[in-house]
């Protein structure tokens, strides 16, 4: 046999014991589980960011702790859409989404599956319960709630910071010492649902209206001029800030060059905070967000386990429950927290309480419970809220002679569109 023979015998050799292989751990890791008889939960989520390895945790353990069922959990940035077109049993949802997925009948009420788990809605915070509770019946189990977080950098932020006139006066003191120091940052783009929810929230304004978001109010107009303010009458944060700005700009150091804006403040969401301890370490403070109209309030959405209504199975209701009555466990739904996330659980609160400096995210962000304002109820929340996020925002703060005038004339182009969409709800 010639060298050259020999060299392709040996390569086919390798590809095909490697693709057996390879075939055979996917197999085994896949279908296993079916020979042994096991009754398989199909778990589809979009944790694909440092989440999925805590939530990854709670599963395997469940997997582990017991040999009736399993967990095939697929973690998916478009999950939303793979849930729509596969056969799931268990997907996670936003808050935000949850009416939208009732109306459009993909999910159902959950209740039954819970109380056979023992867990009672008492066992959950009431902020959980204002999103998952839908025409009086509980469409998913809670899990979280990720409002808008303030994080701080404790060279610059010495004292209490709770309020509007409070980050004035700590930005003319940062001023005083180096003009490209600024108390906070409001960006262009990106976490900007939360600010305007927030706003709203803090002062009384309800967005709902019959079946729509109704933006189009003189009252919500004078409340998101507080983030034009903010940059061009207060000047309390840098202009010019563009996508997740907010948190960029605090992770920078002024010491970089002339014009290189640095804040001491970030109103962001708690999954930047990993980066932030990174960067910070034992310098990293994690608060409420301070008080930007008439009241305390926060927005933030959460994440949900909904049911999907194509679950008829008897054991595989019988397997869900189980995989609740492991997960709604404190010692297992700790994983969660470890990921900074805010868990909706009193029991496990409780423990994030006992261990709050080991979780000072999750804690900080279960004191934001009691003021805790959910996105309104609408069909195709997402969708009516576009225009806000992608144009309106980005208008108002970027524009340094944007008018009330001209806000509301854009809130009511934005109402429109939102109407259009309500519209197209299905009908009972």
């Amino acid at each position: 046999m010639t060298k050259r023979k020999m060299f392709l015998v040996v390569t086919s050799l390798i590809l095909f014991f490697g693709g057996y292989f390879l075939y055979r751990s996917y197999y085994e890791e896949n279908f296993a589980n079916t020979e042994k008889g096991k009754v398989e939960i199909a778990f589809i989520n979009g944790f694909t960011g440092g989440d999925g390895a805590y939530m990854k945790k709670i599963t395997d353990g469940f997997n582990q702790s017991q040999d009736k069922y399993h967990i095939v959990e697929l973690q998916e940035k478009d999950h939303y859409t793979k849930f729509k077109s596969g056969n799931y049993d268990l997907v996670v949802i936003h808050g935000n989404n949850l009416d939208t997925y009732k109306k459009d009948g993909l999910i159902q009420d959950i209740s039954p599956v819970l109380e056979k788990a023992g867990i009672k809605e008492t066992d959950f915070h009431p902020a959980g319960l204002k999103i998952m509770k839908l025409d009086g019946k509980l469409f998913a189990a809670p899990l979280d709630i990720h409002p808008l977080t303030m994080l701080y950098n404790k060279d610059f932020v010495s004292r209490e910071v709770s309020t509007y006139e409070d980050l004035i006066k700590l930005n003319t003191e940062l001023q005083a010492k180096n003009k490209n120091v600024y108390a906070l940052g409001v960006p262009s783009s990106g976490l900007v649902e939360f600010y305007m929810l927030t706003i709203a929230a803090q002062n009384g304004i309800e967005l709902k209206k019959d079946n729509y978001l109704n933006f189009s109010q003189p009252e919500f107009a004078d409340a998101l001029m507080t983030f034009h303010n903010m940059i061009w009458k207060d000047k309390i944060s840098p202009p010019g800030l563009g996508l997740d700005g907010e948190f960029q700009s605090f992770m920078k150091q002024a010491e970089g060059g002339a014009g290189t804006a640095q804040t001491a403040i970030a109103l962001t969401g708690p999954w930047f905070y990993g980066a932030a301890k990174e960067q910070y370490g034992d310098r990293l403070g994690v608060t409420a967000v301070p008080m930007l109209g008439e009241k305390q309030a926060v927005y933030g959405n959460s994440h949900t386990i909904a049911l999907s209504s194509k679950v008829e199975d008897p054991e595989v209701l019988e397997g869900i429950s189980a995989f609740f009555e492991y997960l709604y466990t404190p010692e297992h739904l700790i994983h969660w927290a470890e990921g900074g996330q805010a868990p909706l659980h009193l029991p496990t609160i409780k423990l994030i309480e006992e261990k709050k400096e080991k979780y000072e995210v999750a804690y900080a962000n279960t004191q934001q419970f009691d003021t805790f304002v959910p996105a309104p109820q609408v069909y195709l929340f997402g969708e009516q809220m576009r225009y806000m996020n992608t144009t309106v925002f980005t208008k108002l703060v970027s524009n340094k002679h944007f008018t009330k005038e001209q806000l509301m004339d854009e809130l009511n182009k934005a109402t429109d569109l939102a109407k259009q969409i309500g519209d197209a709800e299905p009908k009972k």
